[in-house]
């Protein structure tokens, strides 16, 4: 079986590379980044993808419209949505949009951790180094 491949997605560089190199040491996948959400979504349509972490607030497509072209494209997708927005409002949005779950930054990377396990086991995957 193919290792699934993890799509972090953030405007800011040190949370992206933060969570990409606490997952990495767990996670047996192939991860990769998008700086905004129009990098996002042209990664969706040419790579298989099993797993988006992804921030909400983003320059040139917000994370809403992220969730939406990206189940077009790839309707099994999981989206782990996370937000400095702490609004039950978003949240919500997020959800009806697609997003399988919502965490308020700044994220503990363990629950982060513990929530791509738990994705990953559901898709068929046991990805954990650990």
């Amino acid at each position: 079986m193919n290792r699934p491949v993890v799509l972090i997605v953030d405007d800011e560089e040190g949370a992206r590379s933060t969570i990409l190199n606490f997952l990495k040491e767990r996670f047996d996948c192939e991860f990769a980044e998008a700086k905004d959400g129009e990098e996002a979504v042209n990664f969706v349509k040419c790579h298989p993808c099993h797993v988006i972490i992804l921030d909400i607030k983003m320059p040139k497509k917000s994370g809403i419209t992220v969730i939406k072209e990206a189940k077009e494209i790839i309707p099994g997708l999981d989206i782990l949505v996370m937000s400095a927005w702490v609004s039950d409002d978003v949240a919500q949005e997020a959800v009806e949009a697609g997003a399988t779950d919502y965490l308020v930054k700044p994220v503990d990377l363990k629950v982060v951790s513990m929530k791509l396990s738990d994705l990953l086991l559901k898709k068929g995957y046991n990805a954990s180094k650990i």
